[in-house]
């Protein structure tokens, strides 16, 4: 029976690791999400400082292509890492449904058999009388 448990904690410790590598990428993405509004929010503001400065304009746009940059940066993490994080938890919790399935059936298949085998021990000691 331990191992059965075990092998349930085991799984239930890969849940909860996978979740949190999920959760860091949903950061991650969300603090390069962050990142670029700052960026283009600072952009405009220098833009309606009403300036024709030549290096303005030059900030303006150094400011925006780093907004672009931290936005192809969450949509890399935002794909292929953050569906390959989901699929493991998913595939972790159905591995740990399928061994608390099999430690429920194995205890039914036992309690059956400790009572089949109890009433079998009582019509045998019923007939010897």
């Amino acid at each position: 029976m331990t191992k059965r448990v075990q092998a349930v904690e085991e799984k239930v410790g890969l849940i909860a690791q996978a979740q949190e590598e999920y959760e860091e990428i949903v950061e991650e993405v969300q603090g390069y999400c962050q990142k670029a509004r700052e960026l283009r929010k600072q952009a405009d503001e220098l833009r309606r400082s009403g300036s024709t400065d030549p290096q303005m304009a030059t900030q303006i746009r150094q400011l925006l292509e780093q907004g672009d940059y931290f936005d192809q940066l969450a949509d890399q993490k935002d794909g292929h890492p953050r569906q390959e994080a989901l699929c493991r938890i998913d595939d972790l919790q159905w591995e740990a449904f399928a061994v608390k399935a099999t430690i429920s059936h194995n205890e039914s298949v036992h309690i059956r058999q400790r009572i089949h085998g109890t009433g079998r021990k009582d019509v045998g000691e019923i007939s010897l009388r």
